[in-house]
């Protein structure tokens, strides 16, 4: 498929969303989520909007972990495991993330649109949204984790594509801006790398 075709396909995804059409997404079980989903990673790189903050949303060399024993009671949702790294912490919001399984696809290799280049974050229209928030739930047609939460004071989308590999990019964190109450355009869209 394209890459225009892709871009087409997804600003009308967005359009749906946006126009409440969209299917009602449900949290999978546990027993359905694929083993590779609960591992620890490390950041190799941050490709959010370089504006969002003086230090980005993260600082590379820093783990993330999510695990089975992670559970809320219904077996529902799973605690995102920030782990902080000699003088480098993770902010507030990773501590206090939820986050839901979403069925999809495999994704047997990064798709051109999640490539991550630091310095050249808007390249893509999918990591950089022109700035631009969404308030309902971004779709992909990847299996991955989803949650909301605040970071830098900020409410972000966090879709999290785990892949069944290790070394680079065995998972990319997709940031979408969820809030601009006060008609702002945001730019804190983006992507993060990371490897196990």
């Amino acid at each position: 498929m394209s890459r225009v075709l892709r871009l087409v396909l997804f600003f009308v995804a967005q359009l749906l969303v946006a126009g409440g059409v969209a299917p009602r997404v449900q949290a999978q079980e546990v027993d359905g989520i694929p083993a590779y989903f609960f591992s620890t990673w490390t950041i190799s790189a941050d490709c959010s909007e370089a504006s969002a903050t003086p230090v980005g949303h993260v600082q590379t060399g820093l783990q993330f972990a999510i695990d089975r024993s992670s559970a809320t009671a219904d077996g529902q949702a799973f605690k995102l495991r920030p782990l902080d790294k000699g003088q480098r912490r993770w902010s507030g919001g990773w501590r206090s993330l939820k986050l839901e399984y979403r069925a999809g696809s495999k994704m047997s290799r990064v798709p051109a649109d999640f490539d991550c280049v630091p310095g050249a974050e808007s390249t893509s229209p999918f990591l950089a949204m022109s700035g631009y928030s969404v308030s309902a739930e971004p779709w992909y047609e990847y299996e991955h984790w989803y949650g909301l939460t605040r970071i830098h004071g900020q409410l972000h989308h966090v879709l999290i594509f785990p892949r069944d590999a290790t070394g680079p990019d065995s998972v990319i964190i997709v940031l979408q801006d969820a809030d601009a109450s006060d008609n702002i355009k945001l730019d804190h869209d983006g992507a993060i790398k990371g490897e196990h």
